[in-house]
């Protein structure tokens, strides 16, 4: 990350995608984006909704689960560099949760993961909610992919789920996935991805658009 400064204060942090510089609102926007395309090559059919009157929730759709009811999905990311998500956030989520309808899952996106607090925080809740770390390339020093590259770069890192969500996402196994066997003892996160199973077979990859294409955003959250 670089940043412009006037006068002893940050004006626009600004990281790069190949040869463009871009300021951290569209890192967070790009990474939303990532994080929708991620999922609709899982099934879901999600679209971001961003904005002032998003109501906390930066995408929202459905999820069709093989032999299984289709169900809402709302989520939020958080695109930290370093910074892990605590019980703060999740007890937050919780409130844009009790809004919604019941069929609906709640997902929060981390880059970075979540403390040992946030998860239990989410594992107690009441509320169906995904707490998933998917990494984000924008978060490489010397990343040099295109646009259109940063699409195959997402890598799913965690996934867990709390007893509510059972009835959503209850038959979903998790399962890693080294990139190099020779490393397979190795706890580096960058050496593994999440492969997610569905009553024994990998979850379907289907077309999506590509995840940094412009959406008009529509917010499908209710009204408190």
């Amino acid at each position: 990350m670089a940043g412009i400064w006037r006068l002893g204060r940050p004006l626009l942090r600004t990281a790069h995608i190949g040869r463009r510089c871009i300021s951290t609102v569209e890192v967070g926007t790009t990474y939303e984006n990532l994080v929708v395309a991620t999922f609709n090559q899982l099934g879901a059919a999600l679209e971001r909704v961003g904005g002032a009157s998003d109501n906390g929730i930066d995408f929202y759709g459905r999820w069709a689960l093989p032999n299984h009811s289709e169900f809402f999905v709302a989520g939020q990311c958080k695109h930290y560099e370093r910074k892990k998500i605590g019980p703060s956030v999740i007890r937050e989520w919780e409130g844009v949760m009790s809004r919604q309808d019941t069929d609906t899952l709640g997902v929060v996106v981390a880059t970075s993961g979540f403390t040992t607090g946030g998860v239990h925080a989410a594992l107690s809740s009441a509320y169906p909610i995904a707490l998933v770390t998917m990494a984000s390339p924008l978060l490489e020093p010397k990343n040099t992919a295109d646009d259109e590259h940063l699409c195959r770069q997402s890598v799913i890192r965690g996934f867990v789920w709390n007893r509510a969500a059972e009835p959503f996402i209850g038959r979903l196994v998790i399962a890693k996935k080294h990139f190099d066997v020779r490393k397979v003892e190795l706890v580096d996160p960058a050496e593994f991805a999440i492969q997610l199973f569905w009553d024994g077979q990998p979850l379907p990859v289907v077309s999506a658009p590509p995840c940094l294409a412009e959406q008009s955003p529509t917010v499908h959250a209710a009204q408190p």
